[in-house]
């Protein structure tokens, strides 16, 4: 198999965490340095695109990962009861969305004063501090967020948190102490570890 990724996107770094947790290799493309682009074999041109041994290219980081845990479904990941599996997929949610709101904000803050959207990055701000008071509620008092064990759902939302503190650490900074202490504790797991976006420095 053959991952085409970015190093720094969050949604890329699901689909990698997700591969070490499942024994899976795969030989990874970084489309910032490597000179390939993700549009040789996605139409989009996005990251992250995994190009199965079939040559069958999947591309949005939920396919990739509902794929390949229907090829390889242990070790568990993503839970068969039904109400387990809603949960992990609800934190995945959470987590993407998180990711797909900070994008906006770190494009728009970027841009010059006189024409920056004060009152959208203000509406997304709120947004950002929800989700992230949401997750610091379900961080309290388990090891994991869903089950008692290691899940889509930790990947999910560590992979987010990891973008958050590498673009808008300040948005860290508030009263999330069951939250931070909960990614301290899961950055010591290898997958997590070793992904960690560079120029980000290791908690701990």
């Amino acid at each position: 198999m053959e991952l085409y990724h970015s190093l720094t996107s969050p949604y890329s770094r699901k689909v990698r965490v997700f591969l070490r947790e499942k024994g899976l290799r795969a030989d990874e493309v970084d489309v910032r340095t490597s000179g390939r682009k993700a549009s040789e074999v996605n139409p989009l041109g996005k990251v992250p695109t995994l190009v199965l041994d079939s040559g069958l290219a999947l591309f949005d980081s939920r396919v990739i990962i509902d794929t390949l845990d229907h090829l390889h479904p242990h070790p568990v990941l993503i839970p068969g009861d039904p109400m387990a599996r809603a949960r992990v997929r609800r934190f995945e949610a959470l987590a993407d969305g998180l990711c797909d709101v900070l994008i906006p904000i770190v494009v728009e803050t970027a841009r010059p004063a006189e024409v920056r959207n004060e009152a959208q990055i203000a509406k997304l701000t709120e947004k950002v501090r929800a989700v992230l008071a949401e997750l610091d509620r379900a961080a309290l008092g388990s090891p994991y967020l869903e089950g008692g064990r290691f899940s889509l759902a930790d990947i999910a939302v560590i992979a987010a948190l990891g973008y958050c503190r590498l673009r808008r650490p300040e948005f860290l900074a508030g009263d999330y102490a069951s939250l931070l202490e909960y990614e301290a504790r899961l950055l010591e797991r290898p997958s997590l570890k070793e992904t960690i976006p560079p120029d980000l420095p290791v908690m701990g």
